[in-house]
């Protein structure tokens, strides 16, 4: 006969327990064969653990812990699963507080000293009728004796309009010594206003932004802009659930910080430091079997952007001896892919009209007629003038940005020459491949 408490899954226990006083608490928790479980309403209760890498550091730096359920028919529960069927706001904190010991218990046994614990503090709680109970997390980690600055508390940044609850809970995590992470920061739902105004440690972008920019150029190129903007923010970024190769080299393409998922392995409550240093040689494996991919990709990339150079430069010479630009620019223009050349003074000023190839002029889009004069207009910030400016007389390329002049997305090859006494800057657009992120 099951010797767990006979309840409901609602958690509606016939024995009554106080979830609250850690002591009791640490009562309820079994151990076996160096792991702790708990009996939790019908439930044994367990931990999971998820390696974290640095793709800098190119070792682990942190575990996330999950939580889940075995059934007494052995059937295995998510924590999602669990949450879901407990209906009691009450015992949704102490089972949100059961796990939590759980996981400091579990981790510490696991003698991995010098890594994160990332835990969520689970949003029914943290939004509640009642303000988080930031206390209770203090009193936690002084029992245990786990150190405040090892602990990473993961909260939902989108999850409803609490601007007064969040913002209250991130100062008193910080002051506690916890780090604070965004958790599945989605771009269609989430606030970019708040990466700033409140600063969380570290972001985890959403699973969904991977997926979709396996699929599409334009969401790649949104991605990548995503972590910028982050760093901006003063954020570190996580990118979590990979679990296949694709998605596995992409994120290494990424300036993202770290990097989890099934691909990366998890962590049994049973390994050892020894296991974590093992992984830690796969995963430099990993990140060099990437590297040469990206440099072969690359080396194809330059090679292909190669052929534009050496015409591109007959170019910017003839413009410097003095030729019509709509001249020297006659060989470039009949080269697949360009888009417009065009001439730029030493401060960024447009000193030419855009040269166009005649068949781009037989297929523009009205709509844009607005822009397509450009004589006049200042590109000073953009990057293909600077780098050309700072790197005299060498073809710089940019990344790929969309056009304002057309509809597509292009790079901008770019070089300084000078004419006479006068510095200028010839550039020229080429139409970009949206299957090319570097």
């Amino acid at each position: 006969m099951d010797d767990r408490a006979k309840t409901t899954p609602d958690g509606k226990a016939r024995e009554s327990v106080n979830f609250n006083d850690l002591r009791t608490l640490d009562r309820q928790i079994i151990q076996h064969d160096g792991v702790f479980q708990a009996d939790f309403h019908s439930w044994r209760v367990g931990t999971f653990f998820q390696r974290i890498y640095s793709t800098t550091h190119q070792r682990g730096v942190g575990f996330e812990a999950f939580c889940r359920a075995i059934e007494p028919d052995g059937t295995t529960r998510s924590a999602t699963s669990i949450f879901s069927c407990i209906n009691d706001p009450e015992h949704v904190v102490q089972m949100d507080r059961m796990r939590m010991l759980l996981h400091m218990k579990n981790y510490m046994a696991a003698e991995i000293d010098d890594r994160w614990l990332v835990t969520n503090m689970h949003p029914r709680v943290m939004l509640g009728v009642k303000d988080p109970d930031i206390q209770f997390l203090a009193d936690l980690l002084d029992y245990t004796g786990f150190p405040p600055h090892q602990l990473v508390i993961a909260l939902r940044e989108h999850a409803g309009n609490f601007e007064t609850v969040l913002t209250r809970t991130i100062d008193q995590l910080k002051e506690l010594g916890c780090l604070v992470l965004f958790d599945d920061f989605r771009a269609e739902s989430a606030n970019l206003d708040r990466l700033w105004r409140l600063s969380p440690d570290i972001v985890k972008l959403d699973h969904s932004l991977i997926v979709n920019a396996l699929k599409s150029g334009r969401a790649k190129r949104m991605l990548f802009k995503l972590v910028s903007l982050i760093h901006a923010s003063g954020g570190l970024v996580l990118m979590e659930k990979i679990e296949t190769e694709e998605e596995a080299f992409l994120v290494m393409r990424l300036e993202a910080d770290f990097v989890q998922g099934r691909y990366f392995g998890s962590l049994e409550t049973r390994a050892t430091r020894r296991s974590a240093v093992d992984w830690d040689g796969a995963f430099r494996n990993l990140l060099s079997q990437s590297e040469r991919e990206i440099f072969k990709e690359v080396h194809h990339h330059n090679l292909e952007m190669g052929q534009y150079t050496n015409e591109f430069m007959e170019c910017a010479w003839a413009v410097a001896d003095d030729n019509p630009l709509e001249e020297a620019a006659g060989r470039i223009l009949r080269m697949k892919g360009v888009e417009r050349v065009y001439l730029l003074d030493h401060k960024g000023l447009q000193v030419s009209q855009n040269i166009v190839p005649e068949e781009k002029l037989k297929r523009v889009d009205m709509r844009y007629k607005p822009l397509w004069d450009s004589y006049g207009a200042t590109w000073t910030r953009r990057n293909s003038f600077h780098s050309a400016i700072h790197n005299p007389g060498v073809v710089q390329f940019s990344p790929p940005y969309r056009s304002n002049t057309s509809l597509n997305i292009c790079t901008t090859l770019s070089v300084s020459i000078r004419k006479g006494s006068h510095v200028y800057v010839l550039c020229c657009d080429v139409e970009w491949s949206e299957d090319k992120i570097f």
